[in-house]
């Protein structure tokens, strides 16, 4: 199959998606097996009509019967809707993101962007510290920051954690750490591992129970507009985010 057939087998699929219907019994499927009757009631249609829609799901091979004849998802149609996520999460935050520019991370991340179909958008800058302060008080394990400057209003919070056993690590440009004699967070403190970036064009900010992920505007500045959230998915992929630049990082070096 060349380019034309590849392009035309695509266009038929994103076709079957694109219609409300269809893509609800997708959704419907996705949760439960059902029978033609209950998914007639549950999208408030005609049992013709779901009878329609599902012969065509059936068709493109994104449903199939079972043995007892409730219908279900075929293993590419769950495939499908796995990968749905991603343009879920860009389609709800459109406005966001012909603002603020992605392609400052790696593409493998982006490939991953439904992960934080969970996360909540914050456009208010300083509710968005605040909060950021609140949970570095009820973290109990670590805190991850990656910023292009000192958090300056959680270093009280940060200065009391490093008291106990706890996971401190800190990345910034090379030329923002302060010198160490100045420092609030020494790196003699074992639980304090800092290292430095030639530059950090965004901003993570995790701990066990939370993340805020934020992202340059097309101007190139931080404004710390961006998203946070609690779901396992949505920390997951800022911690993953969060170690690749780790690794890429350098060891910061005492003044």
């Amino acid at each position: 199959m060349g380019v034309n057939g590849h392009l035309e087998s695509l266009n038929k699929l994103l076709f079957e998606l694109s219609n409300k219907e269809r893509m609800t019994i997708l959704l419907e499927l996705q949760k439960n097996k059902s029978k033609l009757s209950t998914i007639s009631l549950k999208l408030k249609i005609t049992v013709t009509e779901a009878s329609r829609h599902l012969q065509r799901l059936s068709e493109y091979r994104l449903i199939q019967k079972d043995n007892k004849g409730l219908f279900e998802l075929t293993p590419f149609g769950t495939l499908m809707i796995s990968q749905l996520s991603g343009l879920r999460f860009l389609s709800n935050h459109r406005n966001y993101f012909l603002e603020y520019d992605i392609s400052t991370i790696p593409f493998q991340f982006i490939n991953r962007i439904g992960e934080l179909e969970e996360g909540v958008y914050k456009a208010e800058v300083l509710k968005n510290l605040q909060e950021a302060e609140s949970q570095f008080q009820e973290a109990n394990e670590f805190i991850w920051i990656l910023s292009e400057q000192v958090l300056t209003t959680s270093l009280s919070a940060l200065s009391e954690k490093i008291k106990t056993s706890f996971d401190l690590r800190i990345v910034l440009p090379k030329d923002v750490f302060p010198p160490e004699s100045k420092s609030q967070l020494k790196s003699t403190n074992l639980s304090v591992h800092k290292r430095v970036l030639p530059k950090v064009e965004i901003i993570i900010v995790i701990t066990e129970k939370f993340a805020i992920f934020c992202l340059p505007n097309i101007n190139h500045r931080i404004d710390y507009t961006g998203f946070s959230g609690t779901d396992p998915n949505f920390i997951n992929w800022c911690k993953d985010l969060f170690n690749y630049y780790w690794e890429k990082a350098k060891p910061f070096r005492n003044i």
